[in-house]
């Protein structure tokens, strides 16, 4: 039997009668053979994978953003593969690695990308595509949540409520969504006419939140906000934690947070947030890879609102979870 009939069985392309089909898989299967799809990827130069760089996975809404990228992968029949950093510096030398490998594209979703990466990865072939940070070439790929809009919504809900005097619990000022979220808020709150505090945490975390929580405290009680916005759910819960049993929410305080954590559903908490497109933005980072490799494909089938900034990224709006942490609205 030859090798070329055997090939043909498998991939079931090529001229082959059903019987001789089924009788070479009967055999192989006997056998406990398998065709080795790495090695027929080297030889045809068209390896069904798309890199995945990530880091830091302890961020709860990271791990989120991976369970749908895989997800998304696969039911294009394309297989992940995954590059790990632990801190986010490192993801420059992770995308050195990715250009070893014959990838349909690389999918970045952590860490700053050098001008020179993104340059070298595109001029090699391959696709480049980044979510919630800029990619640093026109043409890579680059979708994101619409963070400023998200915040300037954020400043039209507390206003909404009666609220008037603001704070913004936001993340480092090189944290590129958050410093959007921030920047979208403070916006709107100063067209009204309002003022706006910002304090910022040199992490998003609990134990940043819980901090801010005490300095809150700190403040004489005419000093004190009626409205937080925090850029991120793990600062809003943690300074939910930290506020517990002596100010009351949404009675004396309205807390907004952003992503939508799991935790953020819980009865401790429930608390109002926003939740990010997540389907959405990595179901048009793959199906850009296909159409990269001029792979027949229907018009992408859009079912949330957004926009193409000027940077040409496709902006993605986020949508309120009103819970119990803002006043109800009317």
């Amino acid at each position: 039997m030859s090798q070329a009939l055997v090939s043909r069985a498998f991939s079931g392309k090529g001229r082959i009668s059903p019987e001789t089909r089924a009788r070479i898989l009967k055999v192989a299967e006997d056998i406990g053979w398998h065709p080795n799809a790495l090695a027929r990827s080297v030889v045809t130069g068209d390896a069904p994978l798309v890199a995945v760089v990530t880091a830091r996975l302890n961020f709860d809404w990271r791990a989120q953003v991976l369970s749908h990228l895989l997800k998304s992968i696969q039911a294009w029949h394309l297989k992940p593969l995954l590059f790990y950093a632990e801190n986010d510096d490192d993801v420059d030398r992770l995308l050195g690695e990715t250009m070893e490998w014959r990838t349909r594209g690389v999918i970045v979703m952590a860490g700053d990308i050098r001008a020179r990466r993104a340059e070298a990865i595109i001029s090699g072939g391959q696709f480049l595509a980044t979510l919630n940070r800029p990619a640093n070439h026109p043409d890579a790929f680059s979708v994101a949540t619409d963070n400023q809009q998200g915040g300037a919504m954020a400043a039209s809900l507390l206003v909404d409520e009666g609220r008037r005097k603001f704070l913004v619990l936001s993340g480092p000022q090189n944290n590129w969504a958050s410093a959007l979220r921030t920047q979208g808020f403070v916006e709107a709150i100063r067209s009204r006419g309002e003022s706006v505090i910002i304090w910022h945490n040199e992490a998003m975390t609990m134990e940043a939140g819980k901090e801010c929580a005490a300095a809150f405290h700190g403040l004489r009680h005419h000093e004190r906000p009626d409205a937080v916005f925090a850029t991120d759910d793990a600062l809003a819960l943690g300074f939910m934690d930290g506020v517990r049993g002596q100010t009351g929410i949404p009675a004396d305080l309205s807390l907004l947070g952003f992503d939508n954590l799991a935790a953020s559903s819980w009865l401790p908490y429930q608390l109002t947030t926003f939740e990010q497109p997540l389907s959405e933005m990595v179901g048009r980072m793959v199906h850009y890879i296909n159409l990269h490799q001029n792979r027949p494909q229907d018009a992408f089938c859009s079912t949330s609102p957004h926009r193409i900034g000027e940077d040409g990224v496709v902006y993605c709006l986020p949508k309120i979870i009103q819970r119990s942490t803002t006043k109800p609205t009317p």
